[in-house]
């Protein structure tokens, strides 16, 4: 069993029983793999057979479109779970790409033995589908900001989570447009005074310095 970090720091075994979900991980083949920055953890439309839990550094899902485009849909931290609401689906593929966005670590567990610990512990059973439930939340709120939002109301929502926007390419490859779509947009904000453009980037114009 992994030594390099603890099960239960995740909160989908945060109250399990731990004398039950060792025994099965000690009796079931799972293994952990060593990702360096930029590496491919896995690729839009393979199929997901295991839980993937992230142990340790950062992974960047990434969408990409049938005329090439490519968007980042978010960024995930350790300790989280990696695309756990298409694990058990008849079309059980990854929707986004996994990039190492630092070193990490990634841990594997089969579908069928996470079935066992779900079966034996309704505990988890009951965390597994709140975190699927959660990023159904997530995901439709991506879904409005990417289809139904215009670019400065984007713009203006990442300066509310972000604080600021330094750098202008790496901020329209995540929001999936071009440089200098989002400048002409950046610029048109400031003309209208809902955003500053400071030495340290542009901030929204209510952002207390």
């Amino acid at each position: 069993m992994p030594t390099f970090y603890d099960l239960y720091d995740f909160s989908l075994f945060a109250e399990s029983d731990r004398n039950r979900i060792d025994r099965l991980l000690q009796q079931s083949a799972n293994r952990i793999r060593t990702y360096h920055e930029g590496d491919l953890i896995a690729l839009q439309g393979d199929p997901c057979r295991s839980l993937m839990l992230l142990c340790s550094g950062s992974v960047s899902a990434r969408m990409t479109h049938d005329e090439g485009k490519e968007i980042v849909i978010e960024t995930l931290h350790a300790p989280e779970i990696l695309a756990p609401a298409f694990l058990y689906g008849s079309e059980n593929r990854f929707p986004v790409t996994l990039i190492a966005a630092t070193d990490c670590r990634v841990w594997f567990i089969s579908r069928e033995v996470f079935l066992e610990m779900m079966e034996a512990d309704r505990t988890v059973l009951r965390r597994f589908l709140e975190n699927i439930s959660d990023r159904s939340v997530f995901l439709s709120r991506k879904l409005n900001e990417f289809a139904l939002q215009s670019l400065p109301t984007r713009i203006l929502s990442y300066l509310k989570t972000h604080g600021c926007i330094q750098n202008i390419q790496e901020v329209a490859f995540i929001m999936g447009v071009a440089r200098p779509s989002l400048s002409r947009a950046l610029s048109l904000l400031v003309e209208q005074g809902r955003v500053r453009k400071e030495s340290g980037g542009y901030v929204a114009a209510d952002h207390e310095g």
